[in-house]
């Protein structure tokens, strides 16, 4: 027996027993060959950009998550994260409108023994033509401002917001307004407010929705200014088309004042409001008349007011 195993032959078989059973009892006890399930992967959709460029844009896929059944050795399964593997498929190869099948690549950045198997291996993605729409702001104010003061008008930077998206998408689309609060001020207002979206129905569209995750918006927020300008009260004088009324008469208008707004200028350089030329003869025949009233340019009437009555009165 000695002399068997002294020889080189008998040597090096034995040699290769031990590594076998060593290898063996690594692989099966030490650190064996395990499946492990990584479930709702996110699909990664890569190529967005070269459809953007055939005026194509995504609407819908069957399916944004997988799930894989990866093989590995145990040690090595258990050294890295899960989270680091990732799912995509590639969607720049797509040329036209309506479904299309796309592979998904699963890209494991770490040592492994393959895998066994996967919930989907391709996504059909639905592609529509890309428009492009801009949509005025809307302002809704609330609350009110400062006892005699009054807005002027409220402008936004940017002023329209543009959508980019599927068509179906962005024709659902139809209004974007944002929302001031006057909140008892009395100077100008200015304020980063966000932008709300609002569908043909007339109800608001979350920016979560998965509606708008297919739209690409210029601006989320706009800057609002709204001037805040103090009214004046200021009577009203009537014009007639002689250069006075007829001794022992006079006359009264109703109203006989308006609240006028406008620049600091505007208000330093009109101290009344006049009306258009009366006749005298008219008046004094029917005894009232009505005028309408010549706003001056820069000044805003409080209540839109635009005509009054001229009564003639004999003392």
């Amino acid at each position: 027996m000695k002399k068997i195993l002294a020889t080189d032959g008998a040597l090096k078989l034995m040699s290769v027993i031990i590594a076998i059973g060593i290898w063996i009892y690594i692989a099966l006890v030490v650190d064996p060959t395990i499946e492990i399930t990584v479930r709702d992967l996110p699909i990664q959709f890569i190529g967005a950009e070269t459809l953007d460029a055939k005026n194509l844009s995504v609407i819908s896929e069957s399916s944004t998550t997988v799930s894989v059944n990866i093989k590995g050795s145990r040690k090595k399964m258990g050294q890295n994260d899960m989270k680091t593997i990732i799912a995509r498929a590639d969607i720049s190869g797509i040329t036209d409108t309506g479904e299309n099948t796309v592979p998904i690549d699963i890209v494991i950045p770490f040592e492994n023994q393959g895998i066994s198997s996967q919930s989907d291996y391709t996504v059909t993605v639905k592609v529509e033509s890309r428009v492009t729409k801009e949509l005025d702001i809307r302002i809704n104010t609330y609350g009110s401002l400062a006892p005699d003061y009054m807005p002027g008008d409220i402008s936004t930077e940017p002023a329209v917001i543009t959508l980019v998206g599927p068509k179906s998408a962005v024709e659902k689309i139809s209004e974007a307004a944002v929302r001031l609060d006057y909140a008892n001020e009395d100077v100008d207002i200015d304020k980063e407010l966000p932008v709300t979206f609002y569908g043909s129905d007339g109800k608001e569209i979350s920016m979560l929705d998965a509606l708008m995750k297919r739209i690409s918006v210029s601006a989320e927020s706009v800057k609002v200014h709204c001037p805040v300008m103090k009214m004046h009260r200021v009577p009203i004088k009537a014009r007639f088309d002689t250069a006075a009324l007829p001794e022992g008469f006079s006359y009264k208008t109703e109203p006989s004042e308006v609240y006028i707004f406008g620049s600091d200028k505007a208000m330093a350089e009109n101290t009344e409001i006049l009306t258009e030329i009366i006749s005298v003869d008219k008046l004094y025949g029917s005894g009232k008349v009505k005028a309408k009233i010549n706003i001056p340019e820069g000044v805003k009437i409080f209540d839109d007011i635009s005509e009054v009555e001229i009564t003639l009165e004999n003392n």
